[in-house]
């Protein structure tokens, strides 16, 4: 798989948060795979296994965020293994507050496959948002 390959199977991934379909995160990662919000939140743990992210990544993106993220994309960088991408959300969350985040998303994919992905984003905002 070639670099241009991994930057776009990566924002498959991310423009798959707007109307979460399992079967297509499905094909995009390994069995091992681990999603981790980097913000140190209470209740917020890394997702460990395809099992376990097909299982509760699909069900509380819709519940938190009913009409998807609508995320915008920036950059998008590949070397190696490794993707990153900038990007921005804007939209209204479940409970009816207005969510607009800016986000960096790190990849690391083994041969075709994505096998981790780390989210920084601006917690503060999480937390004000869904916390409080």
């Amino acid at each position: 798989m070639n670099l241009e390959q991994q930057k776009e199977r990566a924002l498959t991934f991310l423009k798959n948060f707007e109307k979460p379909d399992p079967k297509a995160f499905e094909d995009l990662i390994t069995d091992d795979f681990e999603f981790e919000m980097m913000g140190r939140l209470p209740g917020i743990a890394p997702m460990r296994g395809k099992d376990a992210f097909l299982k509760a990544m699909p069900a509380t993106l819709k519940a938190m965020f009913p009409n998807g993220l609508n995320m915008k994309f920036h950059s998008t960088i590949a070397e190696g293994p490794h993707v990153a991408i900038q990007a921005e959300s804007d939209t209204t969350a479940g409970n009816g507050k207005k969510y607009a985040n800016r986000y960096h998303f790190y990849f690391l994919f083994k041969g075709d496959q994505i096998a981790l992905v780390r989210e920084y984003n601006d917690v503060n905002h999480v937390r004000e948002v869904f916390m409080s």
